[in-house]
């Protein structure tokens, strides 16, 4: 297999030439460049000890890979390893109390499959370790899957990679078992085909009762055995593992991890670990916030995502108040990423408790020693203490900054990831020091109506030109009249104190599907996919709904506005330029078209190919080389189309056709959805050759082409790194470096590619401004992603004449800041959008008031 792949990747480069070389990344290059045996000083760092408090100016002694001293100017023994330190960060290895990283499996159909152990499919060369270890996470436990209600026993393990398989379970760790509730469990019994008992939440419950009974026989048969064994008549009971696990459980040998959402059926398994006497722990447990004070009072720890969201109709109240609401009624609270893939936000997921009102002390506990506790394991990792593990993590700066990287990674004394700089870009990403706690009020004044208002005292970031210090600006009718130091006002204006504050343009979200989906579940909640491979007319602005529950979301993080488009198919439609603010759609509705949505043909991402034996490949490559002509022979029949119209030909009107004509006249842009670099190459020479006004939408691989994208004149709508878990990131390309999900930006900047950011969700469309900044902390300029956000993006849809920036004359879509909006812990204070104060209310803050009235 690695042969197939070596010979995909080497073909790939071929195709490129000499034109344009770029980094890559192979197994060799991530080991680290040293070894120290377990025996290593980490001299100078600026160590946060977890449960010692903070120590500016440490060192960090490790020997025979346990922590023997932390303390200033510690004596370095003779021989050993010193890792300067010098203003980086050091924080414990990072515990992620849910993963499925390390496994060759992770699922079974039977209601009950107790007796199966992920321990049994291990894998210690799965790269998805080397990612965690990227993202400074030195333990997780590995859970079985939630098809079924009791699943297979899980494992803690720590992140091993490329050892043998024999060293990633964590000595010593509590036996643990997974639990699973909710519509995971009901879909796998309640399917049309093959149907299985549960399908209901009722079934689930006396699944348990009934496997619990069956259980305590089991366990009465063998002590009746146990106190008879003398007597040769009794025989002793068949033995039987899935009521042997069973009975652990009941006995405290193994614990239950339970996966959850909604609080019925939450308090529902925390009654029966009390009425059972087992050990509990809820993971997920996204509606656990509903019922802190019961989870605090029956001592059940919570293991949660930051703010993952309506990918389920069972999820539909979560939210990243959760994690503060539980830590505020006494719940011990950990962060999980949930993932078995690449880098993993895990730091910037418990920074968003740290915007909710949780001091950065404790936010930083729920991914380092709260999970620790809750494996069992703590007495060994989860803090900086002596006689530890030395499991470590080094960051650039502060661990729960947007704008910090791990650098470094150590389990056990020993390095396990060792940054390696591949786009160049250390020098110049952004970093901070400093974390700075601003107070959260769920109440933000609302300045009173008029028909102007004038912010002053602030920090004004116009984009279309340089920062002003202690500047105004002013708002008539709905556009921006005035910026500066010295602005005149009319009798009436509101006036807005902005003194400490920042004043940016309201952020375009370049590609999403807001107000086309509620529910990812939910067929009906559902309007982004059309039948049928070429559906040119539909337009994606037209079915926007006004009163989604996403649009305050997205509002409240800064976004104004958002293109929203059609997803299935070759040519899906045209995606249009909403509002984020109004009552009706045509209200809304900013351009109702502002591209053709294509999706390129594309074959089999290169780091999947080597699972398929080359006529496989080959075949499915022939059918794409097909599909691709017949996209091309659409267009070229759609000029024909145009021509013949525009001559005034005697020809039928066909509407499909009709609605391209713009397209192919080059007055509008054509969309292309293009990833790798084979389909954006596809995309570059299509549009040159029927004369298209092109933008690649997406291109995770664009940078490796940024040469021939900017000397084309084809801006990117690139997608950002996951702003939340249980989302992640990898190349596209197993021998592209590791980093490349969040550097590749910096390159086409470099180059100087035009380009903007789309979310391309809608659940977690709010969190695009923090997916950008993460790109920030791996080479791109703060600058340049604000620019992305705003005034670039306003120019590659074609609207930066009303929308972008601060400028007279532009559309009053104005967000006022306490600080950086790349910064996950920055507040809005204020927000206008065409010129008018709105309210910072959404669903969240309609759930913080409700449920955390209940802890106060």
């Amino acid at each position: 297999m690695i042969r197939t792949s070596l010979i995909a990747a080497l073909a790939s480069l071929a195709t490129i030439g000499f034109a344009q070389t770029y980094p890559s990344e192979f197994e060799a290059q991530r080991k680290p460049t040293f070894t120290t045996g377990g025996n290593v000083l980490i001299r100078n760092g600026r160590v946060l000890t977890i449960t010692r408090g903070f120590l500016d100016g440490a060192d960090v002694l490790i020997q025979n890979g346990h922590i023997v001293a932390v303390g200033k100017n510690l004596s370095a023994p003779a021989g050993i390893k010193v890792v300067d330190a010098t203003g980086k960060f050091v924080t414990p290895g990072l515990v992620d109390a849910h993963s499925h990283r390390g496994a060759d499996d992770i699922n079974e159909s039977d209601s009950i499959s107790a007796e199966v152990r992920m321990a049994d499919v291990l894998n210690a060369d799965q790269p998805s370790l080397y990612f965690a270890l990227a993202s400074g996470i030195t333990t997780g436990m590995l859970l079985h899957g939630s098809a079924n209600p009791i699943g297979g026993q899980s494992i803690v393990i720590k992140h091993k990679w490329r050892h043998p398989t024999a060293d990633l379970p964590f000595p010593g760790a509590p036996r643990m078992i997974k639990f699973a509730l909710g519509e995971n469990v009901k879909e796998s019994g309640g399917q049309d085909t093959d149907p299985r008992f549960p399908a209901t939440r009722m079934g689930v419950e006396a699944v348990y009762r009934r496997a619990f009974a069956d259980a305590k026989d089991y366990i009465a048969r063998w002590d009746n055995y146990r106190q008879h064994r003398s007597d040769p008549r009794i025989a002793p009971p068949r033995r039987d593992l899935r009521l042997e696990a069973l009975a652990e459980i009941l006995q405290g040998k193994i614990r239950v991890q339970c996966h959850s959402y909604r609080q019925d059926e939450m308090l529902m398994m925390v009654r029966l670990s009390q009425e059972y006497h087992f050990n509990l722990t809820m993971q997920h447990a996204l509606e656990g916030y509903k019922i802190a004070p019961e989870l605090a009072a029956a001592h059940v720890p919570v293991s949660i995502f930051g703010d993952g969201f309506a990918y389920k109709l069972e999820v539909i109240d979560s939210a990243p108040v959760a994690s503060t609401i539980l830590d505020k009624a006494g719940v011990l609270v950990s962060i999980n990423t949930d993932t078995e893939g690449g880098n993993v936000p895990l730091t910037q997921d418990a920074a968003k408790a740290i915007r909710y009102g949780t001091s950065p002390e404790r936010a930083l506990r729920m991914i380092t020693i709260n999970p620790a506790i809750q494996l069992g394991v703590d007495g060994k990792v989860g803090s900086i203490e002596v006689g530890k593990d030395g499991d470590m993590a080094i960051w650039d700066g502060h661990p729960m900054s947007n704008y910090t990287k791990c650098v470094m990674t150590f389990i056990e004394g020993e390095p396990y990831f060792e940054r390696r700089d591949a786009f160049g870009v250390n020098h110049r990403s952004l970093s901070t020091q400093t974390l700075e706690f601003k107070p959260f009020s769920v109440d933000t004044p609302l300045p009173p109506a008029g028909k102007s208002y004038l912010i002053s005292g602030a920090t004004v970031h116009p984009i279309s030109g340089p920062v002003q210090l202690n500047s105004t600006v002013l708002i008539e009718n709905g556009k921006i009249a005035a910026v500066g130091a010295k602005v005149e006002v009319t009798a009436g204006t509101v006036r807005v104190d902005g003194r400490g504050l920042h004043v940016y343009p309201g952020m375009i979200d370049a590609g999403s599907q807001l107000g086309l989906i509620e529910i990812g579940q939910v067929p009906s909640a559902t309007d982004e996919r059309e039948n049928g491979d070429y559906a040119p007319d539909l337009r994606g602005a037209n079915a926007v709904n006004p009163e989604s529950i996403h649009f305050p979301k997205v509002r409240y993080n800064g976004i104004t506005s958002a293109v929203v488009y059609p997803s299935a198919g070759i040519v899906s439609g045209q995606s249009g330029l909403v509002s984020t603010l109004g009552t009706t759609v045509e209200g809304m509705r900013i351009e109702g078209s502002v591209g053709l949505d294509v999706n390129v043909p594309a074959g089999l991402p290169a780091r999947f190919r080597s699972f398929f034996p080359p006529d496989e490949i080959e075949k499915r490559e022939s059918g794409i080389k097909e599909r691709r002509q017949q996209l091309k022979s659409y267009f070229e029949a759609a000029k024909r189309y145009d021509e013949a119209k525009s001559a005034n030909e005697p020809i039928a009107t066909d509407v499909k056709l009709e609605a391209l004509r713009p397209f192919v006249q080059g007055k509008r842009p054509v969309m292309f959805h293009a990833g790798t670099e084979d389909t954006i190459r596809w995309a570059v020479a299509t549009a040159k050759a029927l004369k298209l006004k092109a933008v690649i939408v997406g291109g995770e691989e664009a940078w490796k082409l940024s040469k021939t994208l900017r000397d084309s004149d084809i801006p990117v709508i690139a997608v950002p790194p996951a702003g939340e878990c249980p989302e992640s990131d990898e190349p596209s390309n197993e021998f592209d470096p590791y980093d490349t999900p969040m550097a590749f930006a910096s390159v086409l900047a470099d180059t100087g590619v035009r380009f903007a950011f789309a979310s391309q969700g809608w659940e977690t469309a709010m969190n695009l401004p923090y997916r950008v900044g993460r790109m920030c902390a791996f080479g791109l300029s703060h600058d340049a992603a604000m620019r992305a956000l705003t005034l670039d993006a306003a120019k590659i849809l074609g609207v930066d004449d009303r929308y972008g920036s601060l400028q007279p004359g532009k559309v009053a879509n104005v967000i006022v800041t306490d600080g950086d909006p790349l910064e996950v812990t920055t507040h809005l204070r204020y927000l206008f959008i065409d010129g008018k104060p709105v309210a910072l209310e959404s669903h969240y803050t309609d759930l913080y008031r409700k449920y955390m009235s209940r802890v106060r």
